[in-house]
């Protein structure tokens, strides 16, 4: 079995925010290596904007391949934007301890997060119309 394909694109290696994402996910799909079978059935574009640092990365899942992109790229069929700290945070949510395939929003990083939600602190766009992507996402970004 072989690993995820990653790559940076020009200009992302640069990018700290772009190279710090692209490694938590290779790690993490190296470290749980069933998060494999997620990663390769994602299709579509994520875009994480880091407001407080004034980054924008794009991530191109495309069944089995990952490109990282330095700012927009494309259309994004889900955008995350809010504090480093928040989009961080999204690697820290658990799995739901019965229900794997979901995160657990009992955790005491989702309740944080849901806070930041409710206050507008932490907005996602998307996510109704491309929620298996969203889903995949999270396990995929998960350290857990």
């Amino acid at each position: 079995m072989s690993g995820p394909l990653i790559e940076l694109y020009p200009g992302a290696e640069q990018h700290a925010f772009a190279a710090m994402m692209a490694e938590l996910i290779r790690s993490n799909i190296e470290d749980r290596p069933e998060k494999l079978r997620d990663f390769r059935t994602m299709r579509g574009r994520v875009a994480l904007v880091a407001e407080d640092a004034g980054a924008t990365i794009t991530l191109h899942f495309q069944a089995g391949k990952l490109s990282v992109h330095p700012g927009l790229h494309g259309v994004p069929d889900v955008v995350v934007r809010g504090s480093s700290e928040s989009l961080i945070d999204l690697s820290r949510i658990p799995n739901h301890p019965r229900l794997p395939f979901l995160p657990d929003f009992r955790s005491s990083v989702a309740e944080k997060l849901g806070r930041a939600l409710f206050e507008r602190k932490l907005r996602i766009s998307g996510l109704a119309s491309h929620l298996a992507l969203g889903l995949k996402l999270s396990r995929v970004l998960s350290i857990y």
